[in-house]
Order: structure tokens, then sequence, then C-alpha cells
């Protein structure tokens, strides 16, 4: 039996998920989801994956996530967690792609984020049939995607002579993400001379990019993004429980500009188009390495090598 911990927004659970699905395929075993980090330390909408994804999944039953994990529902278990672990309770500490997490046997209980790729490529097909939203994302975001590929069919009839490989490729997501990070100076890596550099980048590969701006912060956008008035749509209306469809929005783009952020990477991720352009920070995080830290973060996994990394200066 193995237990994968699920915590976090909408983003991180998909990687949870991701990497349960990859743990099943790899050990044979069967695989549960612990989701009773809901109860104590509740994070945005709760755990959304099964209202909004085609996704199947075991829960874990309370008795075993208590053999196998240490939880830190209280400050004398936090320490125990932390300094007096079980055996059979694995804390991802490091961030970066661990392959030998696959060769641990018996019974386990795997804790962390397990944000890279290579986790899951193998059975990157199966997700992203498991991860096909079968909630209806609204009637305005799908007239707006609606509209925007009637613009790019004419716009492809009226430009024949033109072989311009971008032209029907035209819609750019871009998530601006303000409010937690500017409250760790580590995190905030997606400047206004990023931003600056991602367009420039879209503009050369993009014929007429239209941008949909995404953000927790859309008045900071406007004022400082740069953009026309013609050529950004500040997607304004996803809020509260409904916020996962800017997710939906996201992924029926054509190209992306991220941030450091887990929504906006699956966003890119679930576009299925084999050549599309994203666009992401070159760096992660700002945090210099902590020799006695607890967790020795190492972001260098989380971006794909086929996506563009962006200077931030």
């Amino acid at each position: 039996m193995k237990i994968v911990k699920v915590a976090g927004g909408l983003g991180n659970q998909m990687f949870q998920y991701a990497f349960a699905r990859a743990l099943e395929e790899r050990t044979g075993d069967e695989v549960y989801l612990d989701l009773s980090t809901y109860e104590y330390m509740p994070a945005h909408n709760g755990f959304e994956l099964d209202r909004l994804f085609a996704i199947q999944y075991r829960a874990a039953r309370e008795e075993d996530v208590e053999r196998l994990a240490t939880h830190p529902r209280n400050s004398l278990s936090q320490i125990r967690r932390k300094y007096f672990t079980k055996r059979t309770h694995h804390i991802d500490r490091v961030f970066r792609y661990d392959p030998s997490v696959f060769e641990l046997k018996g019974d386990r209980y795997f804790e962390g984020w397990w944000q890279s790729e290579q986790y899951f490529t193998p059975i990157a097909g199966k997700l992203r049939e498991e991860f096909r939203f079968i909630a209806a994302p609204g009637a305005r975001n799908e007239e707006l995607i609606a509209t925007a590929e009637a613009g790019d069919k004419t716009m492809a009839h009226g430009a024949a002579a033109c072989e311009t490989a971008g032209l029907e490729r035209r819609l750019v997501s871009v998530h601006v993400r303000r409010g937690d990070t500017l409250k760790h100076p580590d995190t905030w890596v997606c400047t206004g001379a990023y931003y600056r550099n991602a367009f420039a980048l879209v503009r050369e590969s993009v014929v007429q990019p239209h941008f949909l701006v995404f953000s927790d912060d859309l008045s900071w956008c406007r004022a400082n993004l740069g953009l026309g008035a013609a050529e950004a749509t500040y997607v304004d209306w996803n809020r509260d429980a409904d916020s996962w469809r800017d997710l939906w929005l996201m992924s029926r783009c054509h190209s992306h500009i991220i941030a450091n952020s887990s929504f906006s990477w699956w966003g890119a991720w679930l576009d299925p188009a084999p050549h599309k352009l994203v666009l992401a920070p070159e760096r992660w995080s700002l945090a210099p390495p902590r020799r006695f830290a607890y967790y020795h973060y190492d972001f260098r996994d989380i971006v794909p090598a086929t996506w563009v990394k962006v200077p931030i200066r």
C-alpha cells in the first residue's frame, strides 16, 4: 500500500495526483490519496479534482494514515513529524526529481509537491485524459474561445499568401500572481521586466497576439503591463468557487506566459499542442541556499526542457 498526501490549491493537487498515478503505474501497488489535510488546514476551495476532472482515485482510510504517517495536527506532532518521522513516512525535502522514490518497498506514506513533469512523463497521455474537464466552463468563457477561434480562421483564409506558422496561434495566456508572492520576497520573480521580455518573445513568434490576462491583482496589470486596450482581455469574472475556469481558459490558449505558479504551469501543460510556446521565469525562486534548513528546495526541475526560460531582469 502507498498513500500520497494531497494538500494545497488546485495546481498542487494536480501534481500530487499525477505523482500518485505514476507511483501506481511504476510500482504496481495500490495507491491511495490522503485528503484529511483539508479537515484541519483548508486551502482555497478545498479538494477540487473530482468535481472538475474525469479522475478516479481511492481515498485512504484514517487508520492507515495514522499507521504510516505523522500528521502535524498540533505543536507536538509538528515536532514529531519534523524530527522523529516514522520510517514509513517519506517527505520530499529537496524538490528535485527523485526517481528513487519509485524503488521504496512496502507500505509507505508520501508527502511532497512532486513538481516535475519527469515523474509522470511515461503516463502523460493517460493523465491528459484523466485531466479532461467534466465541469461546465461557463457561457462567457466558451463564447470568448469561440470568438477567438472564429477570428483565427478568418485571418488564415485572408492571409493565404503568408507562410507564418503563428497565424492560427494568437491567443496567449498571461498569469500574474501578486497577492501571496508579495509577502515573500523570495517568490517575487515575475517582475515587470519578466513580462516585458516575455511579450517581446511572443511578438516575435505570434502574428497579432491577443493576451488573456489572469491575476489576483488586475488593477496592477492594467496599469503596469503596457498592453494596448485592443490586444488584451483582463479575465475578471471567474471568481471564488469558479476560479478553476481560469485554468480551462488557459488550457485553450495557444501560447503561454506563466508565473512561478503551479496553477498556470498546469494551464500551459494542458494545452495539447505539441509545438506550443510556453514562457516561464528563468528563476522559480530567489531564496538562497540555507545550510541548516529543513527543506533544501532546488527548483531546477520544474520547468520542462521544451519550455523557454525568460530573464526576470
